[in-house]
């Protein structure tokens, strides 16, 4: 049986906490470092994704530039045709999902269900306790069934825009108090992870390698890439 893709999602209730931006980092740095085939499902009504290629693709490089990975818009209630029909040609799908405003929105819940895992930026001072509780128990409640299917998928967190108010242990140790898996390795809120280049990788330059690098090898390891 051919090996399919390990199906990826950076997910959160809230917006303007990174999703998409460290999507595509990490996107980048599979296909242009360690050479996986990615591609990069853009579910988000915003579709930041696809407009950040194609403002890259008109604007900055060269017609006929070669893209590193795909990136296509699909609305959520396509997304399982659009994961089997790509799943064995690829290492790799990321899924950008919409804010989440409901915990009971049934086509964005369903849309995690295909991740085998579901990695949750949070913000310190920009929890909203009650709002990201649902989702968690969402993300759990999803955990369950597949475990009870003997289905793959796991999830983490991690603290994205560190700075250096006390509210960054707050938030870490709010997770941990809700029993969720919290990455080792933070992303600090400076200009060099603030924008996302989806033909280049941000581990090119020292800055992006000092910033980024820690982050991305403990990712590569909890998720056994």
């Amino acid at each position: 049986m051919a090996k399919t893709a390990t199906i990826i999602s950076i997910a959160n209730m809230k917006g303007g906490v990174g999703k998409t931006t460290i999507s595509l980092f990490l996107a980048s740095a599979l296909a242009i470092e360690k050479g996986y085939k990615v591609l990069y499902l853009d579910c988000d009504f915003q579709r930041s994704a696809f407009d950040y290629r194609e403002h890259e693709k008109n604007n900055v490089y060269e017609e006929g530039e070669k893209e590193p990975y795909p990136i296509e818009r699909v609305s959520p209630k396509y997304i399982y045709d659009e994961v089997k029909h790509n799943e064995d040609k690829y290492d790799i799908i990321f899924i950008d999902i919409p804010r989440i405003t409901d915990a009971s929105d049934g086509e964005v819940v369903t849309v995690l269900t295909f991740c085998h895992y579901v990695i949750l930026p949070i913000v310190a001072g920009e929890l909203e306790a009650l709002s990201i509780k649902r989702f968690i128990e969402m993300v759990k409640g999803i955990d369950e069934y597949k475990k009870s299917k003997n289905h793959q998928f796991a999830y983490f967190s991690f603290l994205n825009k560190r700075n250096r108010r006390k509210e960054n242990i707050d938030a870490i140790n709010y997770m941990k108090s809700l029993n969720v898996p919290v990455f080792d390795n933070s992303l600090s809120d400076v200009k060099a992870l603030a924008k996302p280049y989806t033909y280049e990788s941000i581990l090119a330059t020292a800055e992006g390698r000092r910033r980024f690098e820690p982050f991305f090898n403990e990712f590569i390891k909890s998720l056994k890439l």
